[in-house]
């Protein structure tokens, strides 16, 4: 396991309110994450199903179900809880999406993400 990690700083992004959410490229990964606004907080999570190696929302940048007020993947419906990403409904049931921690930095949001060197 690396032990080399990279901060990233995503502007503004305080300001997002629910639903919203802002994605960002990974380091040495041709994946994504976002950051996402959500009733427990802001919460920044990897840009991957955790059934199909794809992005959630299917590169449009929407990841919020307002219906039912979860993550949702546009694949195949799987549903993710916004506090810690566990898919609580779809194929992907009981698995987590890969969380990032993350802090405000004024109206910043920085991101800490582990190398996949």
């Amino acid at each position: 396991m690396s032990d080399h990690f990279t901060t990233i700083r995503l502007a503004g992004a305080k300001s997002l309110v629910l639903g919203q959410s802002k994605t960002f490229p990974l380091p040495d990964s041709e994946d994504q994450g976002f950051v996402i606004c959500t009733p427990v907080g802001l919460r920044a999570f990897r840009n991957r199903c955790r059934h199909w190696p794809a992005p959630l929302d299917m590169d449009d940048g929407e990841f919020w179900n307002q219906e039912v007020g979860l993550i949702q993947c546009k694949i195949h419906g799987a549903l993710f809880r916004a506090d810690d990403g566990l898919c609580i409904f779809g194929p992907c049931s009981g698995h987590p999406l890969l969380g990032f921690p993350l802090e405000v930095d004024g109206e910043d949001v920085l991101v800490t993400v582990e190398s996949e060197r």
